[in-house]
């Protein structure tokens, strides 16, 4: 069942550069999509105007009733208030849309537990590592209970360790939680690893130029990574980059 329907989107900017070419996807509920793409080719634009954050130039996005209101967005960048606490940088959005400050507190104090902050919540973003301030940014999003996730290349500033393990958190929130993910990278072993699908888009203007099922299995751990599964599943999107890519030239 799709919860959001984008059809013929275009996005060409005040300056005259012309983001996206056409988009035709359907985003289905409960599923974990990435968008996978050269650098520039519109990715993040999608995203946004899933959100709604910038109108489209042409075409459409159609979002399933009442969920204007169900979308959180993690960003490239954690974007934290520097001058205030973990807990209250995960209550500021509950606050600013009116939740009362005794169920704000209680949903940022389970989301933080829930992203491995636990003891953390006194804590400025100054003291946090990068992982952490991420997990922080994740937290957030979270507490407004989204029924969709839009993720920005939230783990491409982080060393490959803590990148892993956030890729592990992220399957495991999705999974336990239900949401519908939209995951935009850059990486085709993130985005095998992560997806139930992928959307592979052209570069600049963005079009979509394959879309793939992903089959692995559920179950991922760090010997899927080293499995001939997951092999095959990176050969055929780098397969399919490479000819977007030249699609876009």
């Amino acid at each position: 069942m799709a919860l959001v329907s984008l059809s013929g989107l275009g996005k060409t900017f005040p300056s005259g550069t012309r983001a996206l070419g056409g988009i035709d996807l359907d985003i289905r509920e409960g599923e974990f999509l990435s968008l996978l793409g050269p650098s520039g080719c519109g990715k993040s634009t999608v995203l946004r105007l899933i959100a709604g954050l910038v109108p489209p130039s042409e075409g459409s996005v159609a979002r399933m009733a009442g969920l204007e209101g169900a979308m959180g967005f993690v960003f490239q960048e954690p974007t934290l208030m520097p001058w205030t606490s973990v807990l209250k940088n995960v209550m500021l959005p509950m606050r600013l849309s009116r939740v009362p400050r005794a169920e704000a507190e209680g949903r940022a104090l389970e989301a933080l537990a829930r992203v491995g902050l636990k003891g953390f919540e006194g804590a400025y973003p100054r003291e946090l590592s990068g992982g952490m301030k991420m997990r922080v940014s994740i937290a957030r999003a979270l507490a407004a209970r989204p029924r969709l996730l839009l993720l920005d290349e939230p783990f491409a500033a982080l060393d490959e360790i803590t990148r892993f393990r956030l890729n592990d958190d992220l399957r495991r929130l999705w999974r336990e939680a239900g949401w519908t993910v939209v995951f935009v990278t850059h990486s085709v072993f993130e985005s095998v690893y992560l997806s139930t699908r992928i959307a592979v888009m052209t570069g600049r203007p963005g079009r979509i130029a394959a879309v793939r099922d992903i089959d692995l299995d559920p179950e991922r751990n760090a010997d899927t990574r080293t499995s001939p599964a997951f092999g095959a599943e990176v050969r055929r999107l780098q397969a399919d980059l490479a000819a977007a890519m030249g699609d876009g030239l």
